[in-house]
């Protein structure tokens, strides 16, 4: 756990010495071993104070040569200091945002740039494949259990009503009434629960693809709430260009975004755009509700923005929210095109 872990490394710090005092103290004590041993072979001794002087020259020269080698050693570890505290400042949850390295005047610290960089890639495909394939569980999860609540579940509640009706005719009037409020709530719970199959996995996403699945949600979106709602599809053909997942993810952006739009915005007309940005797939959410001034980190809980964010740098996308008070919000979500070499 990484939390854990900074405690040890800080009191390492602390207790071991750096590499360019080490190296320093070995250099030091190979220059006084030197002096030392020469010393003794030329049976220096001081006797007069021409002896003397000569002496204090010559430790003046050893301290000289002890500080120079010091400033000279600390200017060529300065490159390896400045990458260990670049190194520091990545943050491990998203090895996508780098710093910039600074410039290696050495093989060395070149080939550590080399390394380091090659970790954060390994890293960040690692962590997207791991991701991915959880979320494509997830999604597989989310089929399933909309099957169960769609054929069975719905099934059971539909034999249900039929025995009601059934029942109705032949019950004395007194029941009735209340035989027709329990079809009532039956057919109430029916459609809920046809209403959750279709957020858990919609049926038209697979059989029709994203677009006419982005335009019954809207339409359902729009009946219940009043809020009036478009799509704009710019290109038919953007659409089959993007990969199975990321039709998913950008769906699930828009859910997310118009589940935010009813309970928080106060809208009175939203509309989604799927368009092109160069290379890249641009899918926008506005609407012209509340808004709000404080902005949104990746830190914020509210509003479901993490898991969009999530999505998003999952399928090698960014999101990135807009909002300003009494002029409503815009979410928009930009995807480079897949890879598919």
């Amino acid at each position: 756990m990484p939390v854990p872990s900074l405690p040890r490394r800080r009191s390492a710090r602390l207790t071991r010495p750096s590499l360019l005092a080490q190296v320093l103290a070995v250099n030091t004590a190979l220059i006084a071993s030197a002096v030392l041993a020469a010393s003794v072979a030329a049976n220096l001794e001081i006797r007069t104070d021409s002896d003397l002087r000569s002496f204090l020259v010559l430790t003046a020269a050893i301290l000289a040569t002890i500080l120079v080698n010091a400033a000279v050693l600390r200017r060529r570890f300065a490159p390896l200091e400045r990458l260990i505290e670049t190194m520091e400042r990545v943050d491990a949850a998203d090895p996508r945002t780098r710093p910039d390295l600074p410039p290696a005047d050495t093989d060395e610290v070149a080939r550590l740039h080399g390394a380091f960089d090659r970790m954060l890639d390994r890293l960040e495909a690692e962590r997207t494949g791991a991701a991915g394939a959880v979320l494509r569980a997830q999604e597989h999860e989310r089929a399933r259990i909309a099957r169960d609540l769609h054929d069975e579940a719905g099934q059971a509640l539909t034999g249900v009503l039929l025995r009601l009706q059934a029942s109705s005719h032949d019950a004395p009037p007194r029941l009735r009434e209340e035989l027709a409020e329990t079809q009532r709530a039956a057919a109430q719970t029916i459609d809920e629960l046809l209403r959750l199959a279709r957020e858990l996995r919609p049926a038209a996403l697979d059989d029709h693809g994203l677009a006419a699945a982005l335009r019954a949600k809207l339409a359902e979106f729009q009946r219940r709430t009043g809020v009036s709602a478009e799509l704009r599809l710019a290109d038919a053909a953007l659409v089959d260009a993007l990969a199975p997942e990321q039709q998913v993810v950008i769906y699930r952006v828009v859910q997310e975004s118009l589940s935010n739009v009813e309970r928080h915005a106060g809208a009175r007309r939203v509309s989604v755009a799927l368009e092109r940005d160069g290379a890249a797939t641009l899918a926008r959410v506005r609407d012209d509700g509340r808004g709000f001034a404080r902005p949104v980190t990746r830190a914020d809980g509210g509003h479901g923005l993490p898991g969009m964010r999530e999505r998003a740098a999952l399928a090698g996308g960014r999101l990135d929210v807009r909002s300003t008070p009494g002029a409503g919000t815009t979410i928009e979500l930009r995807l480079a095109p897949e890879d598919r070499s």
